[in-house]
């Protein structure tokens, strides 16, 4: 079986245009970031949570379902339910049992824990852009100016269903799955994020403590984060899916990023 909490926190901003979906009977975790300010990023998430939860309920492929909400929140444009420019990220993990696809559009991110802290999702952004290109380094991107800066997002630009990353994989006992907005990456080190990730407590617990410290560090942005744990033993010969990495950190204080 499968577990999944999620939570949120408004920080500094006036409103909180996060959202987030937990639900193990479903099988789905989500966070979407919402931007196009008040009125109008919360708007753009919301649409992004429901749509595609709802279509994954009815048997839509992940894909689809999120380049559904990509069309419906323009949609929403178009129609006067928010304000031009609106837009949102997302990242969804949709399970079977313990196995799991997971997509995303933007720069809100995945992570694998398993002794160590895998971030599987690659953001859609500038500074990515950058790295990939030799231009900064792993350590210049955390205090990049543009950092902030997405290339993608839902209910921007142009893309299809193909341009959609998909990845499939399998959570284990002793394995987690930490979906963030960066508001949570941002203020907390990826170390810090391990170190927490690594403590005997519960998954509650460990949620409530990436909020604090976040909050601690001054995180200015709307801070959400979902886990995902599994009480799952793989089997002898079960085949085991090979997730992307992008970055790795340790509790020693080890990183390094992998570029595309």
């Amino acid at each position: 079986m499968i577990s999944i909490l999620g939570k949120s926190n408004i920080a500094q901003r006036a409103t909180n245009e996060d959202r987030f979906v937990a639900d193990s009977n479903w099988g789905i975790a989500l966070v979407a970031d919402g931007m196009g300010g008040p009125a109008a990023g919360e708007i753009a998430a919301s649409i992004v949570a429901n749509q595609v939860t709802d279509l994954l309920d009815q048997g839509t492929p992940l894909a689809a379902a999120v380049y559904s909400a990509h069309q419906e929140v323009l949609r929403a444009v178009e129609d006067g339910r928010g304000k031009i420019g609106m837009g949102s990220t997302v990242v969804v993990a949709h399970f079977s049992g313990h196995h799991f696809e997971l997509a995303w559009i933007g720069d809100s991110r995945a992570y694998l824990w398993n002794g160590e802290l895998r971030q599987i999702s690659r953001d859609h952004s500038q500074v990515e852009a950058m790295m990939s290109r030799g231009e900064i380094s792993y350590s210049e991107a955390t205090s990049h100016p543009n950092k902030n800066i997405i290339t993608r997002a839902i209910g921007h630009g142009k893309f299809n269903e193909h341009d959609i990353p998909l990845i499939k994989g399998a959570l284990f006992h002793g394995e987690k799955l930490l979906l963030c907005s960066d508001g949570l990456y941002d203020a907390v080190a990826a170390c810090d994020i391990a170190r927490v990730m690594n403590s005997a407590i519960s998954s509650e617990q460990q949620l409530d403590q990436l909020l604090a410290i976040a909050l601690a560090n001054n995180g200015a942005d709307n801070i959400t984060a979902v886990l995902v744990d599994s009480d799952v033993i793989p089997q002898e010969n079960e085949i085991i899916p090979t997730l992307p990495l992008v970055a790795i950190a340790r509790i020693d204080g080890f990183t390094e990023h992998f570029t595309a």
